[in-house]
């Protein structure tokens, strides 16, 4: 229960985000209050599901084993050299986007969209080195 505490405030503050959102009178403001509310909300719900499903006692040997398995794989130094060099590549791969980013965004005078396609280049350099990650992994 002591490690579900920060869990349970991060899910009430969304809950509180989500009721002031409606009371808010800008809707580009309480748009962006309601989708934080529901981000908070979502993301501690789901992590006291999967902390609660984990702490059954069923699933108690299976637990043992998985968190013995990321010990084993934070340890590991073929593993942190692995994670390493994704890490390396995405960054030579996201300062080349972000810099062609810049010159397209100039060229079209962007405006609101900015936003989104900032999203999506957290998702790409996150997207990449996972999956960089996973080939050097194979080759290894």
């Amino acid at each position: 229960m002591e490690n579900m505490k920060p869990l349970i405030v991060e899910f009430m503050i969304g809950i509180i985000l989500l009721g002031i959102s409606f009371f808010v009178k800008n809707d580009y403001y309480s748009t962006m209050i309601f989708s934080m509310g529901i981000g908070l909300t979502a993301g501690a719900a789901a992590q006291i599901i999967r902390i609660i499903y984990w702490k059954n006692p069923k699933r108690q040997d299976a637990y043992e084993a998985k968190k013995q398995e990321t010990h084993i794989n934070r340890i590991d130094e073929r593993k942190q050299y692995l994670r390493m060099k994704a890490g390396h590549i995405t960054y030579q791969i996201m300062t080349f986007l972000l810099l062609l980013l810049a010159f397209m965004l100039s060229l079209f005078r962007a405006e609101a969209w900015i936003i989104v396609m900032i999203f999506l280049l957290f998702v790409f350099q996150w997207l990449v080195g996972f999956i960089a990650y996973r080939i050097l992994e194979k080759k290894m």
